[in-house]
């Protein structure tokens, strides 16, 4: 079964696209690319996943899947917004520059 992946379930539920223009746009775009991470870690462990094999003693469910996809999710947005990966931490550091070239 293959699982789409919608990037507006793993968001902050108190965080709205709309809510960039209350905090700095440098802290805004540090989240956006932290949930970035988010997204690129939970398609990395779904991929991983998917080598797993199949047949085991006990069948998943469709039910299965899904919590372990929710699971997968949460657990990647832990990882991306406590840095220990860094990559959206990398990613903002190459943003930030242009964004401050075109804020002027």
């Amino acid at each position: 079964m293959n699982l789409h992946v919608d990037p507006r379930v793993y968001m902050n539920q108190s965080e709205t696209f709309n809510s960039s223009s209350k905090k700095s746009s440098g802290a805004a775009m540090r989240s956006t690319c932290a949930e970035f991470e988010a997204i690129m870690l939970q398609l990395m462990f779904k991929s991983m996943r998917s080598d797993e094999p199949s047949d085991g003693a006990i069948e998943g469910s469709n039910a299965q899947m899904i919590y372990q996809d929710l699971l997968d999710g949460r657990i990647a947005q832990e990882l991306a917004h406590r840095q220990s990966l860094g990559v959206g931490e990398q990613i903002y550091r190459q943003l930030a520059p242009t964004s401050a070239n075109t804020s002027r």
